[in-house]
This record gives structure tokens, sequence and C-alpha cells, in this order.
């Protein structure tokens, strides 16, 4: 008898028994089946997205395009030109921009058969199309920000300082690697960029360990770091928000991807392979540039503009007007009640540069939290104390700080936004309005587009061979658009915050 034959027989034989019962009780098996509605745990919070206004282009072009009038006060002759002289000309500066357009989409199927054994209880189709539309959501969010498509700059060789406790690094030679990710690089592991590696010697003992640091590299949200013995074989060892790593241990093999709140939502792909550990390139730019990228938020932030007015690598071309500064690795600090780092760095650069506040602060929850904790945890922050109907004290643990006073403006404030595709260690002051005269700007920042968010039915099809192949009804949602970023002047980035 076959081993199939045998399975099918046993199956019978205990179908059998369970029906043949003294009476009928619970192991009988006659009761009803408790199936409840299918849920969906899938998180769908795109702000960004929300925020920025989606506009359809009339004219069909590769590019979305702009004239603007730069900023030459600073070059402006002495108005004063005494009697009988006339008075010295303006200074005009014109620069024409260009942005992109790319598409963007997902796609989903149901098969004829999932249609079938559904019926009665759920509609394949319909759930697919919704939540494919979910991560179409998420990822427009995540794209609007993070999608760049010129390649990072080159870190410069990483700094290490040594320790004689804190691992179990014996007395070797390490040596580590470094290359940073990109917005998009972080989300989807489209790459990293070029690699730049240090080595250092330990002369004796067993529990060494060492930090790493290397110099900011503007636009970048994340650094990949690596391990090797001999600065050719490289293993991962972990992916920090910030330009610093502590190793404490020498590997031998790639590490696990890290998790949780350092790195929420850090991608477990790498370059389109499931469960990949990111690679290491000293030669080369390793993915930080993606051509089917169009330039969003981020890298219009750090990107230089060429003559043509595209964005490109920083460095090369058109220094990027916007305020950038890093605070590699250092924690935020309280001042005067103030948020230091963002009150110096943010706050009073941007008004010495546009003589404006900007509309919102943007960062992840992790540093909405740690402006919490300083503020809330001062002696000098105010606390309410609200009665109930009683006149009883009512006292609510924990609080949050919801804005944060713009001094150097005049006492502005500033809403604090909670952005999920943003990573922790990068705080973004964006500028909804400019109060230039005749600035002539209905939106600081715009996705405009070709076609926006279109859902594309390719009707019943086969793939023969491969489960899954049909019949089966398939679709697409994308939209074709560029990211426009009209007064990068006008903001700001704060990055590698601790």
């Amino acid at each position: 008898m076959s081993a199939a034959l045998e399975n099918v027989t046993a199956e019978t034989l205990d179908a059998i028994a369970k029906a043949q019962t003294t009476g009928i009780t619970t192991n009988t098996g006659v009761y009803s089946y408790d199936l409840s509605g299918l849920v969906s745990l899938i998180p769908v919070n795109t702000p960004f997205r929300d925020i920025v206004s989606r506009v359809k282009s009339p004219d069909g072009n590769p590019f979305a395009n702009w004239r603007a009038i730069m900023d030459t006060t600073s070059a402006q002759p002495d108005p004063s030109m005494g009697y009988d002289y006339a008075a010295n000309e303006v200074v005009f500066k014109e620069q024409d921009f260009q942005a992109k357009y790319m598409p963007t989409g997902l796609a989903g199927m149901a098969t004829q058969d999932a249609y079938d054994l559904g019926s009665g209880y759920a509609d394949p189709f319909q759930i697919a199309t919704f939540q494919t539309l979910n991560q179409v959501l998420i990822g427009d969010d995540r794209k609007l920000i993070g999608a760049q498509s010129f390649a990072l700059a080159r870190p410069a060789a990483p700094t290490i300082v040594q320790s004689a406790t804190g691992g179990t690094i014996g007395a070797v030679t390490v040596y580590v690697g470094v290359a940073a990710r990109t917005g998009s690089g972080y989300y989807y592991g489209s790459g990293n960029s070029q690699g730049n590696s240090a080595s250092t010697v330990f002369a004796s003992g067993s529990t060494n360990s060492l930090t790493a640091t290397v110099g900011a590299v503007r636009g970048a949200v994340a650094y990949d770091w690596f391990q090797s013995a001999n600065g050719t074989t490289w293993y991962y060892y972990t992916t920090t928000t910030v330009n610093t790593v502590q190793m404490t241990k020498v590997i031998g093999t790639n590490q696990a991807l890290p998790s949780g709140t350092a790195v929420p939502d850090l991608t477990s792909n790498w370059k389109g392979a499931a469960n990949t550990a990111p690679t290491f390139n000293a030669a080369a730019d390793n993915g930080s540039a993606n051509a089917n990228d169009y330039d969003g938020f981020l890298a219009s932030l750090s990107g230089d503009y060429s003559t043509t007015g595209q964005w490109v690598q920083p460095g090369t071309a058109n220094a990027n007007p916007s305020i950038y500064k890093s605070l590699d690795g250092a924690a935020l600090t309280l001042a005067g009640g103030a948020v230091q780092e963002i009150e110096t760095y943010i706050f009073l650069q941007l008004w010495n540069q546009i003589k404006a506040s900007p509309t919102a602060l943007m960062m992840n929850a992790a540093q909405a939290q740690e402006i919490a904790n300083l503020v809330l945890g001062s002696t000098s922050a105010t606390t309410f104390l609200n009665t109930d109907q009683s006149g009883r004290i009512n006292v609510t643990a924990g609080g949050r700080v919801g804005q944060i006073v713009n001094a150097p403006a005049g006492g502005v404030t500033v809403p604090i936004e909670v952005h999920t595709s943003l990573p922790p260690g990068t705080i973004i002051a964006r500028t909804d309005r400019v109060p230039f005269p005749q600035a002539n700007i209905s939106n600081v920042l715009e996705y405009r587009n070709l076609r926006d968010c279109a859902q594309f039915d390719y009707g019943i099809s086969r793939n023969p061979g491969v489960a899954g192949g049909g019949p089966r009804r398939e679709f697409e949602i994308r939209s074709v658009g560029a990211f426009v970023n009209r007064a990068p002047v006008a903001m700001g980035v704060l990055s590698n915050v601790g």
C-alpha cells in the first residue's frame, strides 16, 4: 500500500472513530464554527503625504520646471552715491530648477480559486486592492521624504577610539568600514554609499572595545557599519541612525539586522533580496543613487543644484541654501527652558537667513519623546494641576511638548510633528509659507504629477506551471510625479541627533 493511500485510510478511520460515540458529547463534534471577520493589522500613518499638496501638471514633460530670483542681498552695491551721481544698479540672479518625474506604485493579484474558496466570507480581490492601496500610501509618504536619485557623498575614513573595557576583543587588528544610507535605502534597502574604512591594532587585552565615528554625510539618515580582519573580506556589523558606533566583539559572519526603537521599520531587504545583510563597496557607490527615484524632501535639502537646476551630489555644484547641522551623536540639551540645539542651529540660523520662522519641526517619535523628557524633566517645567467636578486634584501622569517657542523670531511658536517616515536622529524644520514680497509661491512643497494615484486593471491572466498562476486578476496602483521644493532656503535639517 502506498504512503499516500495509508494516509487517506488513516484519516478516514479517524473520522469514523470520531463519529462513533456513545451519545452526543463535545467530542462528537456537533458544534458550529465561530469565525469572526477578517481583521487588518497594518498601521497606515502618512502625515507628510497628507501635508504636501498634489497638483496635476497641465503639460506632459520629463521634468517639472520653475524659475527663481535668488537672494543676492549680500552682493548688492552701496545705495549711497552722492549728488549728481546715478544710483548703482541692483544685482539680479535668476536660476532655473528641474524636478524629475518618476513613476511609483505597487501591484496586487487575486486568483479565481481564492475568490471561490473565500465565497461567503471575504472578497480576496477587494482585500488585495485595499491592502495594496495602504502600502502605496505608506510608500508615498516614505518616498516624499526620503527618495533620492543622486549618490550620497563617500564618507571620510572613520576615526577609531580604543577602550580596554566593555567588550571581548583581544590583541588583534580590527578594520572598521562604514557606508551611508538615504531614506529610500533605510526603508527599502536600495543600497548605500561608497564605503570607507580605517583600522586599529589592539596590542593586548581580552576585554577591549572600540568606538568609531565618521564625519556626517549630508542627506544620510543611517549608517551601515562593517568589520574585517584583513581589510578585504567584510562582514556586516550593524546599522545606526547616528554617525557613530560601538563595537564590542570580533565577528566572522554577517550579524543580524538591528531592530526595536533605535531603528524602527528598518527594512530587512537588500537590493531586492529578502532577509539579506547590507554589503560594503569601497570602490563605487553601492546603490545610494536610485535611478528609479524622484528626489524627495531630504534630497532637496541636501543636494547641490547644477547649472540646469537639478539636484546633484553635495559638494559637486552650487551649494544647497538650506540650513544643515550635524550633532554627531550628541543628545539634545536644555538651556533657559529652550532646546539649545534647535534654537541655536535651526531657529537662529533660519532667522538670520530668511528673517522668518519655520512652520513646523518634523521628527521621529524618538526625538519627540526625547524633547518631552528633557523639558518636563526639568525643574523649571511648568505643571498645571486640574481639579475634577468635586474640586479634588486630578493629576495625569506623563506629558508631551507640542510646540517650541522660536525666541530668535520674536516668540513665534513652532509645532512639533511626529512623522513615521522620518528615521530617528533627523529633525527637519519645514516652512509652508514664505513671507517674501511677491514670492509668487502658492505651494512651497508640492507633489506635481502627470498622473495621480490611479488603478490599472490588467484583466484576467494566466502564468502556467507556477502557484498562483491563474486564472488570476491582476492590477496596479501607480502615480507619476515629482517632488517640488520651491524654497529650500527656508528649511533646515538637524542630523545625527543622539
